[in-house]
């Protein structure tokens, strides 16, 4: 038996909005109440009455609308139940028969409303990416580089060493064989064992004491330092030292740090045309490497040496030699993007006391290999 609260609750009016034939086709607004089991709704012309068979129904985009539906002697008749206080009056008044499906419907409801709850979240999430994929990069920007060179396949990578090789062709003198060719990738191949790289070594006529590494095994060194290193071990450190920035892989790593994620990016899925890999390139012949990145290079060239049986000094000679042959005059380039020589000096021949030896002695007719460059102009007159 209801109470009489409950009682008077389930004959209050509540109110909604009635579609029915004859009526504005985006309805009208009515009052209605129970009366006997039917939905009696009240327009402001006329009254309706619901039939045996009405049914409730969930409606609506998200399904949060609740309605009685009949079929009318003319057509359907559908009354929308406003939310709220006529929501509950509603349901308090509704006959046994229907309670199911008003349950349903309910269920029906909450179900739509927490998938839309879930859609919304991914929604937000979604549109978050951006702020956090820019977050990232200025907060974690080496890390992301690191995760992005690290999957950069090798192969991609010899492809952007094949267009330095062929910028460098296309602006220095390059020589493709004789006895310094012969010597350097002598020495290189002893220092690349078991390599992914297939390595092409290159000797330019320029008087400079240079040499550098392109990404994918490209390493260039210039005939100046040659005719300048005393000894092949001196040569060979400095060639040590350039493989170890291709092994490192410092040129891709500094490419893409430079040049943003889009010219990883461009590596990374082979694109090979646009403006990105453009400007990539010629980042690329102007790269400085970080202080860091010329110790840790240091330090691997010297673990090359050393597995190659080349004895380590020469990388610590050669700083001598550089400074010696250089006094009053500007740096050399070989020297004005590293660490300072002198402190550079001690702490390779630091390292190198930890191995003893005993070295192989170079196969190089060293004064034939020098003989054979074209006289070089004054150390750092080029500069």
């Amino acid at each position: 038996m209801l109470s009489s609260s409950s009682e008077a609750a389930a004959h209050s009016p509540f109110t909604g909005r009635f579609f029915a034939p004859g009526l504005d086709g985006v309805g009208v607004a009515a009052s209605a109440r129970w009366q006997h089991g039917r939905l009696q709704v009240q327009t402001a012309e006329q009254t309706w009455e619901s039939e045996p068979d009405a049914r409730v129904q969930s409606g609506g985009f998200n399904a949060t609308q609740l309605a009685l539906v009949w079929a009318g002697a003319d057509g359907e008749c559908r009354f929308y139940v406003d939310a709220g206080a006529s929501r509950m009056a509603f349901a308090a008044g509704l006959p046994a028969h229907l309670t199911p499906q008003h349950q349903a419907a309910g269920n029906a409801s909450a179900k739509v409303e927490r998938r839309f709850r879930l859609w919304w979240a991914a929604l937000a999430l979604l549109a978050l990416v951006p702020l956090l994929a820019l977050v990232l990069l200025i907060t974690r920007v080496d890390d992301a580089v690191g995760w992005l060179v690290k999957h950069i396949p090798h192969e991609q990578e010899a492809k952007l060493g094949d267009l330095v090789l062929a910028q460098t062709r296309a602006q220095m003198r390059v020589m493709e064989s004789g006895p310094a060719v012969d010597a350097v990738r002598l020495m290189g191949q002893r220092l690349t064992t078991g390599s992914a790289y297939t390595y092409r070594w290159l000797v330019v006529d320029k008087a400079e004491l240079n040499a550098f590494t392109a990404p994918g095994g490209v390493v260039v060194v210039y005939s100046g330092l040659l005719q300048a290193a005393r000894t092949p071990e001196e040569a060979a450190g400095v060639i040590a030292h350039e493989v170890a920035h291709a092994e490192l892989r410092h040129g891709l790593q500094g490419m893409v740090k430079a040049l943003g994620v889009r010219a990883g990016a461009a590596v990374l899925l082979g694109e090979w045309s646009g403006a990105a890999l453009g400007q990539a390139m010629t980042g690329l012949l102007e790269m400085k490497f970080s202080r860091e990145a010329e110790e840790a290079a240091d330090a691997e060239g010297l673990r090359r040496l050393v597995a190659a049986r080349i004895n380590p000094a020469g990388m610590a000679d050669f700083m001598d030699t550089l400074v010696k042959q250089s006094p009053g005059v500007a740096v050399p380039e070989l020297l004005s993007t590293h660490p300072a020589s002198e402190g550079r000096a001690t702490r390779l021949r630091e390292a190198v006391k930890a191995h003893t030896g005993p070295w192989d002695v170079l196969p190089l007719d060293w004064v034939a290999v020098q003989k054979s460059l074209s006289p070089a102009e004054k150390v750092g007159s080029a500069q």
